[in-house]
């Protein structure tokens, strides 16, 4: 089993990485938006973000999704998610979106948030850049950028929690799953 990355020295070389990965790949930055979905994603994303603004001198574009009711499991939860707000201050119609999130398991959320993305308008593209990919994909959706590829049991979870005083952007916490 791969051992999950947690000091704050892991994590800053796999946003670096990412980083890296999208300078090799994308030349020009005009038409770029990145879109968090709520709530780790938005922290990789604004991560990122701020490393590719020191690097290219660019002011990139930075939004955040909530997928809470665009979740294909509202009739079976126990209660209502929190619903939270979604903040895109640009366009994307035209736009190559840059979506970014913490974790993906099943493709699940990344449908939810694409279905989101596309009732704002219509994107020339959008790729899906992730932070940790566990697998046990029940969609066919896999990130076109990916930061560590990890094995964990189902009965754990990954969450990216703001940093206190870590001395990194970001905490990684695994727990167990609430059922």
């Amino acid at each position: 089993m791969t051992e999950l990355p947690i000091t704050p020295k892991d994590i800053n070389e796999i946003l670096n990485n990412l980083t890296s990965m999208l300078l090799e790949t994308i030349q020009k930055w005009e038409d770029i938006v990145f879109i968090g979905i709520r709530s780790g994603g938005v922290l990789v994303a604004k991560k990122v973000v701020d490393l590719l603004e020191e690097k290219t001198g660019k002011t990139l574009l930075l939004g955040a999704l909530d997928i809470a009711l665009y979740r294909d499991d509202l009739s079976k939860m126990r209660f209502y998610p929190e619903v939270r707000s979604t903040d895109i201050p640009f366009s994307v119609d035209g736009k190559i979106v840059i979506l970014v999130d913490d974790v993906i398991n099943t493709g699940r959320s990344v449908r939810a948030a694409i279905d989101h993305i596309v009732d704002l308008g219509r994107p020339m593209r959008i790729y899906l850049m992730v932070l940790f990919d566990r697998g046990g994909r029940e969609f066919p959706i896999q990130a076109d950028y990916v930061g560590k590829q990890v094995e964990l049991s189902d009965e754990k979870i990954i969450k990216i929690e703001a940093s206190e005083n870590s001395g990194s952007a970001f905490d990684v916490i695994i727990s167990e799953v609430d059922r």
